[in-house]
């Protein structure tokens, strides 16, 4: 004969998975087999009875009855995990593939950005070549510039005595003093 449920409001506990234990109709093994429930079942503890370490339970079927204490365990079942698991496992491979995928353009972009920076850097060597060249020949034509300068300046110069001792050896016209003025 099956006892009445004490309380309907129970704490949820599981089968152990690595069984299947026997429901009987009271607290103790002496009492009548009502069936039997399977290794990872969700259940609802109702009472527990630490003297004959039974608990009474209400089943996946809805059925009350007493199971051995040490087949109760506070952690969900494998079974009762799996499709969780299943599902995290799934989105974590998802996840993976995105991952994957941005990896692989994230290094086809540092590909890109190493081939762009070694063409860079060539025109770089090419346009400090350049520069350091037209420096060269700007300094050349200061130079060349600057000696243009003082040559025309000698030049000037060395025509400006010229003239000056031309001037003086060029005779001059004697004036006379005898007028009044």
């Amino acid at each position: 004969m099956a006892q009445e449920p004490n309380d309907a409001d129970g704490e949820t506990v599981y089968i152990a998975d690595d069984l299947y234990t026997f429901m009987h109709a009271g607290p103790g093994r002496n009492f009548r087999i009502l069936g039997s429930v399977t290794a990872g079942t969700k259940v609802t503890m109702l009472q527990r009875d630490d003297t004959e370490g039974f608990v009474e339970i209400i089943d996946d079927k809805q059925r009350t009855g007493w199971v051995d204490a040490r087949f109760i365990n506070d952690q969900p079942s494998v079974r009762e995990a799996m499709p969780e698991l299943q599902q995290n496992l799934s989105d974590t491979q998802i996840s993976l593939q995105d991952a994957q995928q941005k990896n692989d353009l994230l290094n086809q972009q540092i590909l890109d950005l190493n081939s762009r920076n070694k063409q860079m850097q060539s025109e770089l060597k090419e346009l400090q070549t350049r520069h350091d060249r037209i420096e060269r020949e700007l300094a050349n034509k200061d130079n060349k510039v600057q000696l243009e300068w003082l040559t025309r300046g000698g030049i000037i110069g060395l025509i400006g005595i010229v003239l000056g001792v031309i001037v003086m050896l060029i005779p001059r016209k004697r004036r006379r003093n005898d007028g009044w003025m």
